[in-house]
């Protein structure tokens, strides 16, 4: 994966390999990055030339992006805005990282930790999405949508 279009604050990935760059790998080795760690964005630089990221959540580092791009890994969670998330997928929402005010509107549309999502439309704002257990239809604007952060589900039986 090259990462710096996809990792987004609030995305999670395993990490399965350094790269190919040594002298990048090594450098990340010896800050205790290595396969099978899980990596957390916690927030970008303003231009997005940094990142800072939590490994295993515990130590909390500042990666540049050619550190970020090196990287070999599998996302694991992302904001329901990511460029990877796809239409028909089932999905299931980890997080509302917003505040008390966001989290009780999301509420109040059956938008909850737990609950299992579908995108129906993301070309255009709106994003449409279903809540499927409801089967019902809800529109979110892109920051909202920054601010759901979801999980790819294989079994939608949970």
């Amino acid at each position: 994966m090259n990462a710096p279009l996809t990792l987004k604050t609030g995305s999670e990935c395993i990490i399965r390999s350094l790269g190919q760059d040594k002298k990048i790998a090594q450098r990340l080795a010896q800050m205790g990055i290595l396969p099978g760690a899980r990596l957390l964005v916690v927030r970008s630089s303003l231009f997005g030339e940094t990142l800072e990221v939590c490994i295993n959540q515990g130590q909390y580092l500042a990666l540049r992006a050619d550190e970020i791009s090196s990287l070999d890994c599998e996302i694991v969670a992302m904001p329901l805005s990511a460029n990877t998330v796809k239409t028909d997928q089932d999905y299931r929402i980890r997080l509302l990282s917003g505040g008390k005010a966001f989290q009780q509107r999301m509420e109040q549309q059956g938008i909850s930790p737990g609950t299992v999502i579908q995108i129906r439309e993301r070309n255009k704002l709106p994003i449409l999405i279903e809540l499927v257990q409801k089967k019902k239809r809800v529109a979110l604007g892109s920051g909202e949508a920054e601010k759901i952060i979801i999980e790819i589900i294989d079994d939608p039986q949970r």
